[in-house]
């Protein structure tokens, strides 16, 4: 593979990717590199982190790039498959109505279309274990809203530029809030806190009142 590599900061190097699942697969490949602590793979790029204490950036942007030469890359795969009951509306969908009016669609209508794909886990980010999630009915999408909000409840979904979202925790964001889980979406004491990774599938449904 040959692709572009660009240093962000000392101890990084960013690799271009053309789609998620590509990004997703070369984190996996390179994931394993020596003095490589980290490969972290975004919508698409991956982000290296390695040892600054141990090799130089020029040295290791020779073996991400031998190993980019080498490295056979295999989409397609599926991660776990989870199903997340969502409240669709009033307190815990605060946004809701407006976007149904924006779009010109039934409250019924938005929450079929947006129930009836499952959807890929793109990312995590801005906030810890925010889930960036693809594959939604193109025709739902919106903008983010104007004034972010100051602080949205862990299990919200929102929805923003063609994607869904759910808040893991609760923090600031901008996202239009739809609905809300009861999922547990973050376990403190897990080895793997976070229920939703990268490559995860997700199946949106209604929750039963």
């Amino acid at each position: 593979m040959n692709q572009e590599i660009d240093q962000v900061a000392d101890d990084r190097l960013a690799v271009a990717a053309d789609s998620v699942e590509i990004a997703q697969a070369m984190a996996n490949g390179l994931r394993g590199l020596p003095d490589c602590v980290e490969a972290v793979a975004g919508i698409r790029s991956v982000e290296l982190l390695f040892d600054l204490a141990r090799v130089d950036a020029g040295a290791f942007r020779g073996r991400v790039e031998a190993a980019l030469a080498s490295l056979s890359i295999t989409t397609g795969g599926e991660g776990r498959v989870h199903d997340i009951p969502v409240r669709y509306g009033g307190d815990d969908g605060p946004d809701f109505d407006s976007v149904c009016t924006e779009l010109g669609l039934s409250r019924d209508e938005f929450i079929r279309r947006h129930t009836e794909s499952t959807l890929t886990v793109a990312m995590l980010g801005f906030t810890p274990g925010f889930a960036y999630i693809d594959g939604m009915d193109a025709g739902l999408a919106v903008p983010r809203r104007e004034s972010p909000r100051a602080a949205v409840a862990a299990g919200s979904v929102g929805i923003a530029a063609g994607r869904t979202g759910i808040y893991a925790l609760p923090g600031p964001g901008g996202w239009q809030i739809i609905g809300r889980t009861d999922t547990a979406l973050f376990n403190p004491a897990s080895s793997t806190p976070f229920l939703l990774a990268p490559g995860d599938r997700v199946k949106l449904v209604v929750a039963e009142s």
